[in-house]
């Protein structure tokens, strides 16, 4: 039984008392979730774009924008109590919740196996300066070990993971900077691919907007509403703009956009490697756990270790087999989907009703709910129309997630309004 509860989830049913956690808990997370690798690629990208006054602005403006949206869902996690597919059973109906179980799931069993496969790279990389020869596949198949037993045990183990390596990393990525300053290059800062500011603001956002869609994931274990809105808004507003900042420092700093070989260069090769290990660790198993959770919407009757095991093999085939690239455009499909359904439950809770968001109503929802999976689906064909990977037909805010999420949440309300109308006409005749 003390096994059993160790590895308990609470995928299909509310995060009891004892298990919930305050806001720096839920902020660690979210902390450890935002520091990764692909943030720090994304820093060098906007340094070769913008001026370093321009791509911190762009940074933290985004990274904003995002705090708020994590905020606003992190609060509706928190009246919940359950995952986000399980939640979005109470606008989209059961099955509507299940096609947002399977759609998130196999989403993330893809970033799985892109994150996976990064992390093999650059890990051989790494362990190559020492003139060590470390396997492709013992470095893909380790990493993902080593994510998928903290995903097993679901959120509160990434909540202990996170207590340990978000101090450690940003120990060690501050120490990188100090020493990148003592040793500062002459060589002057040139934008070689300029953007402009909508731009990078939509790159910021782009990284992380399904994890602050999925915030109720982590915010259902909050002690407090106040513990759920703190912790997503610090973490996301912190977590998703620490990396960027510090690849843009390192690259003002040091003139190369290489950051593994930057710390390698300043005698931190091993502070590189932990960094590296422990980043994408934390990330990646977050997506496993969002995932798990996910599946456990469409398939009950399978334990959420299982299924978490599963989409491990899963996803390190693909990484191994060289079916990522193939998968590219397909999970940029899926991202342009999954957003959009926020709009849904947002104007739910904020404009109509929010007690249809209780666990109560979640557990008596009906199969299916047109209204919500209309406006979820007309959501996603602005997000697409919007997207430039897409038909890039207009422009609304310049961020195509954005622009499905607002479509969305317009739709269901005039939606729910008018038929409610519609109602109280044919009650007066």
């Amino acid at each position: 039984m003390n096994k059993q509860s160790t590895i308990d989830d609470f995928e299909l049913v509310q995060v009891p008392d004892e298990a919930k956690r305050s806001w720096h808990v839920i902020s660690l997370i979210w902390l450890a979730i935002g520091i990764d690798i692909s943030g720090l690629f994304l820093g060098a990208f906007l340094s070769s774009g913008l001026s370093i006054n321009d791509a911190l602005f762009a940074t933290f403006m985004g990274s904003l924008i995002l705090a708020v949206l994590a905020m606003l869902c992190a609060n509706i996690g928190f009246q919940s109590g359950v995952s986000t597919p399980l939640m979005s059973s109470s606008v989209f109906g059961r099955n509507g919740g299940k096609i947002l179980g399977a759609i998130n799931g196999i989403s993330l069993i893809g970033w799985f196996a892109f994150q996976a496969d990064f992390f093999a790279y650059i890990l051989v990389d790494a362990f190559a300066k020492y003139n060590l020869i470390m396997p492709h596949i013992i470095a893909l198949i380790g990493g993902g070990i080593l994510m998928m037993i903290t995903a097993i045990y679901g959120v509160r183990a990434l909540g202990k993971l996170s207590t340990f390596s978000v101090p450690l990393m940003i120990t060690l990525i501050t120490i990188g900077l100090i020493m990148a300053a003592n040793s500062q290059s002459d060589s002057e800062h040139i934008i070689t691919s300029p953007l402009s500011m909508g731009e990078a603001i939509s790159y910021v956002i782009s990284i992380w907007i399904l994890a602050a869609v999925a915030a109720p994931d982590i915010a259902r274990y909050a002690k407090t509403r106040k513990d759920a809105i703190l912790g997503a808004g610090f973490g996301f507003l912190f977590g998703n703009s620490a990396t960027i900042v510090v690849a843009l420092l390192l690259t003002q700093l040091t003139g190369s956009d290489n950051l593994v070989d930057v710390f390698f260069s300043l005698g931190l090769g091993i502070a590189a490697i932990i960094v590296l290990v422990f980043a994408q660790w934390t990330t990646n198993s977050s997506n496993l756990v969002s995932g798990g959770l996910g599946m456990s919407v469409v398939l009950p009757k399978i334990p959420r270790p299982a299924l978490v095991a599963a989409m491990t093999v899963i996803g390190l085939g693909i990484a191994q087999f060289g079916m990522i690239d193939l998968f590219t455009a397909f999970l940029t499909l899926l991202g342009v989907t999954i957003a959009p359904s926020a709009g849904v439950y947002l104007a739910q809770y904020y404009f109509l009703d929010k007690a249809a968001l209780a666990y109560e109503r979640i557990q008596t929802a009906p199969a299916w709910m047109f209204k919500g999976l209309f406006s979820w689906a007309f959501g996603s064909a602005i997000s697409a129309c919007t997207a430039g990977e897409f038909f890039n037909l207009f422009s609304i805010t310049s961020i195509s997630a954005i622009d499905g999420i607002l479509a969305s949440f317009v739709a269901y309300y005039l939606l729910t309004k008018l038929t409610a109308s519609d109602k109280e006409n044919q009650h007066a005749y």
